[in-house]
């Protein structure tokens, strides 16, 4: 934890020189074997799909979703509160949510137009309406992966704001999944699609860089005295804290 004096700066914000000097200054204090770790984990990242969760009201939910990203690659999740705030459970996170870089907005259009700057095409999950199956998302660009809250599903403004519908196709009875499983199952198909297709690139350098510094940091201990004695910022992975729910019995 910082100390109240230390500054703390997101680790976007790192220059390549302070990613360094973080990595250099807390390299002695990882084992060879968290080292490895760190960089299987880096070199398998990708920004080339995200998800994004309007108001999803249950931490379980919300904490899960976080773990399938971690365990697939995704490195950005992107949450719109509305009615809901939007809390992890740690029981349910077991710490997935310190690797991802988790990102806020006030309305599914202002998270829309972010991701689309980038070149991310907008899909958003749901049940009605002129949807397509899940498989036949186009996998030749970025893909943003949206689901809803888990009773009411999306809201009219981020259907119709998005650049299409999909569903996953069922056979049974029910219509819908559990948006952690949903969540699951999409991140999965679109991922390994994108990957036979040679569309999942990798991070770039520098993003590497300053993941490296933030992950180093997250994984010593000591790291805000040993770096605040080096005169260097504290890394974090977001510019707001996570919030938790109270802990379950």
């Amino acid at each position: 934890m910082a100390t109240p004096k230390q500054l703390v700066k997101t680790y976007a914000d790192l220059t390549i020189e302070e990613a360094d000097q973080i990595v250099s200054t807390l390299d002695g204090y990882l084992t060879a074997t968290r080292k490895e770790r760190i960089e299987e984990a880096l070199a398998s990242r990708t920004r080339d799909v995200a998800l994004v969760l309007e108001d999803v009201a249950s931490e379980h939910n919300a904490s899960a979703v976080l773990r399938t990203a971690e365990a697939f690659g995704v490195l950005e999740v992107h949450v719109v509160p509305r009615e809901s705030e939007f809390k992890l459970s740690r029981k349910v996170s077991i710490g997935s949510h310190k690797w991802i870089d988790l990102k806020r907005h006030p309305s599914p259009t202002v998270a829309y137009g972010s991701l689309r700057d980038r070149g991310f095409s907008v899909w958003a999950s749901d049940i009605h309406g002129d949807t397509v199956p899940l498989e036949e998302i186009p996998t030749d660009r970025k893909v943003a992966l949206v689901f809803g809250n888990e009773h009411a599903g999306l809201t009219r403004e981020a259907a119709e704001a998005a650049d299409g519908l999909f569903k996953i196709p069922m056979t049974g009875f029910v219509e819908s999944l559990n948006i952690s499983v949903a969540a699951a199952i999409c991140t999965y198909d679109l991922v390994a699609r994108k990957r036979r297709a040679g569309t999942l690139s990798t991070l770039d350098p520098e993003d590497t860089a300053r993941l490296r510094a933030t992950w180093y940091t997250l994984s010593v201990r000591a790291a805000p005295q040993l770096l605040e004695r080096a005169g260097v910022e504290l890394p974090a992975m977001s510019a707001e804290p996570v919030r938790f729910a109270t802990e379950e019995v």
